[in-house]
Formats: C-alpha cells, sequence, structure tokens
C-alpha cells in the first residue's frame, strides 16, 4: 500500500529517531554540530582528508578545516602526511578522540535500540533488510556513502551494505 499517510507515518519515524541520534550524539561530543559526525566517521575512516571529511559531515572545506582545528586544539584528531600527496594531511584519532568517538557511537547506538525495542529479532530482520535495499538503490557516489556512513560503528558493520554496494559499482572505499 502507497499511500499519504504511510508516507508521513515513515517520515516521522525517520525524524524522530535522526534527531533523537543528533541530540544523544552531540551531548558526547565537544561541541554541538558535526563534531560528533567527524569523530564517528573518522573512527569508521581513518587517514581521511580534509576534503572528504567536509563531505562526509556536510561542511564546506573552509567549515571542516575550522572544524579539524578545534578538534586538534582539543587533542582530540591528530594530522599526518599523506601517503602520496605531500599537499595534503590525512586525519587520525588520538586515544582521547577514540574514547570520545566511542562515547558518541555508544549513545547512537542506545537511541537507535531504545527506539526500536517495541519490534521482535524477526520484525527487526525485515526492517533490516528492507533498510539496506533501500540504502543500497539510494546511493549516489563515493562521496554520498561518507555522508551515509558518517555515524556508522564500524566494527558493528560487517558486511556493510554501502561497501557491498560500491564494490558491485567498481568502486574501492578503501583504496
Amino acid at each position: 500500500m502507497d499511500s499519504p499517510r504511510d508516507r508521513n507515518v515513515f517520515g516521522a519515524f525517520a525524524l524522530m529517531i535522526s534527531d533523537d541520534i543528533v541530540r544523544a550524539t552531540s551531548l558526547q561530543a565537544p561541541e554541538a554540530g558535526p563534531a560528533a559526525s567527524a569523530l564517528a566517521l573518522l573512527a569508521h575512516q581513518p587517514g581521511l582528508s580534509i576534503r572528504m571529511l567536509a563531505i562526509g559531515v556536510g561542511l564546506s572545506h573552509a567549515g571542516a578545516v575550522r572544524l579539524v582545528d578545534r578538534l586538534a586544539s582539543d587533542a582530540l584528531i591528530e594530522r599526518r602526511e599523506h601517503s602520496t600527496d605531500g599537499r595534503t594531511r590525512s586525519l587520525y584519532l588520538t586515544p582521547a578522540g577514540k574514547i570520545s568517538s566511542d562515547k558518541v557511537l555508544a549513545s547512537r547506538d542506545q537511541v537507535i535500540a531504545e527506539g526500536l525495542t517495541i519490534l521482535t529479532p524477526d520484525d527487526l530482520k525485515i526492517l533490516s533488510d528492507i533498510a539496506e535495499r533501500v540504502l543500497r538503490d539510494r546511493l549516489e557516489n563515493l562521496d554520498h556513502s561518507y555522508r551515509i556512513c558518517r555515524l556508522c560503528c564500524h566494527e558493528g558493520c560487517t558486511n556493510c551494505p554501502i561497501d557491498a554496494e560500491l564494490l558491485e559499482r567498481g568502486v574501492d572505499r578503501e583504496a
């Protein structure tokens, strides 16, 4: 059944969970805004450039530079030389940044778990299968994958549908 009501119900559900995730993760980050996503994304993809971090967290390049400066001054991330491009810096979490990222991701996981407690294990499997199909279909490109996965827990996402879809398209996010 495809009705405006069904889309409204799903939209309200998605916004409720999304708002709760943003609120919970922001409380664990050093500042409101994209800092939580930046920490989580660097845990998921260590060594990102500022350009890719900007894409992933939805900032301009200049905004990402300022965010990186603040996170570096808080000793949560560090810049290292890029392996192949002397003009580019690779970004990595410090031990304190890893702790902060772990807190961000734990708060995200808690929100999702609490939001879905009403569902049975079979319901969760169905919802996950549907979500995977939608994610794979709606994925635009490599840049979009960083935006989608910006608050994902890398250790918890074995057999990632986004990575699988990229590989099917001939794109390796690790390369």
